[in-house]
């Protein structure tokens, strides 16, 4: 598959106001009112970035990945069903919801939902941060990265995306753990982004270990810091430099149980020239989880 980046996000709530309260008053994002009941959160110049469905159980529904053209789309199905893989394919309705020309879902050896989607659909209404963040780097990059469990069948999941999924081995983290270390593999797309997605053998509840926004400015990690404070926001990492992508950043939660990465000065990548490594530690200082 040709995926070109990680488009968006769908995120279940029993309700959508909490994920409004966190969007505006924590993360700095816009929160509008999206078809059904469905409340976006808008980053950048698309529709959003994250859309929260009500009437769910909290947690990461799928993760929605964007190949360029319509081309692209039908060959990545072809590619899918011929790998055996089992598609739902996409509904009118689904596809207002995700403002997109077309989608179909898919699971992958772990299970976790995904959807891949082509044509998204956005007025380009501009940004404006209801907390003054300077902007969220996403353009071609796509609106960062998800990091998800893979503890049934670790080899399995990698063969997957690195084969089936187009992706490429970005770097590999070995995770120290009571009983040894747990191995994390860091994948990129067809974007210069460090990584649009990780997995590893990390056994969370509800299978998604975290999602990463990152912003325009080292103050924006700052005063988000503050707000986090201010509205009792849990810390899940402290600020912290990763070894692989040199994002500054820390970790909170989010109203879904997952945590996300809040992040400022990530690597842009030239593939051409990038050496696959391993690193035995995330971070050069800090990322201290609580």
């Amino acid at each position: 598959m040709k995926i070109a980046e990680l488009g968006y996000l769908l995120v279940g709530a029993p309700e959508v106001a909490e994920w409004k309260f966190y969007a505006e008053k924590v993360l700095g994002a816009m929160a509008l009112d999206g078809p059904a009941g469905a409340l976006y959160v808008k980053i950048d110049h698309r529709a959003f970035r994250i859309a929260v469905l009500p009437g769910r159980d909290n947690g990461l529904i799928a993760s929605g990945w964007l190949v360029q053209t319509e081309d692209d789309f039908h060959a990545a199905r072809a590619e899918l069903t011929d790998g055996g893989v089992e598609l739902v394919e996409g509904t009118a309705e689904g596809a207002q919801i995700r403002q997109v020309q077309g989608y179909f879902s898919f699971k992958d050896p772990e299970g976790h939902s995904h959807e891949l989607a082509w044509g998204p659909i956005s007025d380009f209404q501009p940004f404006v941060s209801p907390a003054a963040v300077s902007g969220f780097v996403t353009g071609d990059m796509g609106l960062g990265h998800v990091v998800l469990t893979a503890v049934k069948d670790f080899k399995a999941e990698a063969d997957f995306w690195t084969s089936l999924g187009g992706f490429s081995l970005s770097d590999i983290l070995h995770v120290p753990m009571p009983d040894g270390k747990a191995r994390v593999h860091f994948l990129h797309c067809r974007n210069r982004r460090q990584h649009s997605l990780a997995f590893g053998e990390l056994p969370i509840p509800g299978g998604c270990i975290h999602i990463m926004l990152e912003v325009g400015s080292i103050d924006d990690v700052g005063r988000c810091l503050d707000r986090v404070a201010e509205h009792g926001v849990k810390v899940t990492a402290t600020l912290g430099r990763h070894v692989n992508d040199d994002m500054i950043s820390f970790y909170m939660m989010t109203p879904a149980g997952f945590s996300l990465e809040y992040g400022f000065g990530g690597k842009q990548m030239d593939w051409s020239e990038h050496v696959v490594f391993e690193t035995t530690r995330g971070s050069d200082w800090g990322h201290k989880f609580q």
